[in-house]
Parts: structure tokens; sequence; C-alpha cells
């Protein structure tokens, strides 16, 4: 099971915790750990809008991103 947070206004996932720069870097640990799905049960709303603000920063710091705004949360 993965299990993603938000810990010091970064991604945390399974305990590997990710900056705005580094969307690669999680990308890759997710595909390391065979992970098809990950849960994130926020705590509040601000906890939710604070995952949505992460994934945004991580969208515009990596030239990996689609672009175009977020339509989900899937990783290429």
């Amino acid at each position: 099971m993965v299990i993603i947070s938000v810990v010091d206004h970064k991604i945390c996932i399974n305990g590997h915790t990710f900056g705005e720069h580094q969307l690669r870097e999680s990308k890759e640990y997710l595909q390391s750990i065979g992970a098809e799905e990950a849960y994130f049960t926020p705590e509040d709303d601000d906890e939710l809008n604070e995952l949505h603000s992460i994934v945004e920063r991580m969208e515009k710091a990596s030239p990996e991103a689609s672009g175009g705004g977020i339509a989900s949360y899937y990783l290429n």
C-alpha cells in the first residue's frame, strides 16, 4: 500500500519526502515499488489544498510536466 501525505510543505510517499523540484524522483520511486495506486487521506481541507499547491509547484518546476494545468495527479 502506498500512502501519500504532506510533511513540511513537501510530498511524502511511504516516508520518503520529495520537494517541488523532485517530480522525476517521486515518479521513479513510485515505479521502483510497483505502485499502481496511492492513498491520500487529508486531515482537513487545508492539507488537501496544500497537496494541490505542491503538485502545481512541481508541475511548474519540472520540464517533464505536460503543462496545460493539472487535470489529475497521474504521472506519465
